[in-house]
């Protein structure tokens, strides 16, 4: 029994990092369809030119990437994997750029971004809290386009009620 427990428990400490990494790439792509959906609302030039922002790149770049057929999503993915890269390893990528040119190179391998961010030395947190921030500004910028509204409509105000006649009094009733 003692033998059966060990190794059940065995089996679940090396299952569990397995588990919390499949956890967070489920985020990271849901952030990711979240992202493409509130793409899908707003003008394309906006979105270059808030993710350039966001990312500190060239709007140029951002372009680049979506002329390669990308989503929004995968964009700002791998924008965020770049920036965390430039941020852990800004001897060997001074700029985001260069790090987005490393994280290109790994998904052009077919790697996922799990791997990816494993294999450069950090865990998806960060990645996703930066989709996510994509996100928001994608949505921000999408209300800035929209127009302003008029107003209410007006609409012709409420006739008012008749009173209520009396009531006859009843011989039955007493009141």
């Amino acid at each position: 029994m003692l033998k059966q427990t060990s190794v059940l428990l065995g089996v679940l400490l090396l299952c569990g990092p397995v588990w919390a990494e499949n956890a967070e790439e489920k985020e990271l792509k849901a952030a990711q369809q979240e992202v493409d959906q509130e793409a899908a609302a707003s003008k394309g030039e906006a979105k270059v030119e808030s993710l350039a922002q966001q990312f500190n790149v060239e709007p140029a770049t951002v372009q680049q990437m979506r002329d390669k057929r990308q989503g929004w999503g995968e964009i700002s993915t791998q924008l965020a994997l770049a920036e965390r890269l430039s941020k852990t390893d800004s001897a060997t990528y001074p700029t985001t750029a260069d790090a987005l040119n490393k994280v290109g190179a790994l998904r052009d391998e077919g790697k996922g971004y799990g791997v990816i961010a494993k294999e450069l030395g950090f865990k998806l947190g960060p990645v996703v809290s930066g989709v996510k921030r994509s996100r928001d500004t994608i949505r921000s910028s999408a209300r800035a386009d929209r127009p302003e509204r008029t107003g209410r409509i007006d609409r012709p105000e409420r006739p008012e009620r008749p009173d209520r006649p009396e009531k006859p009094n009843h011989p039955g009733n007493q009141r």
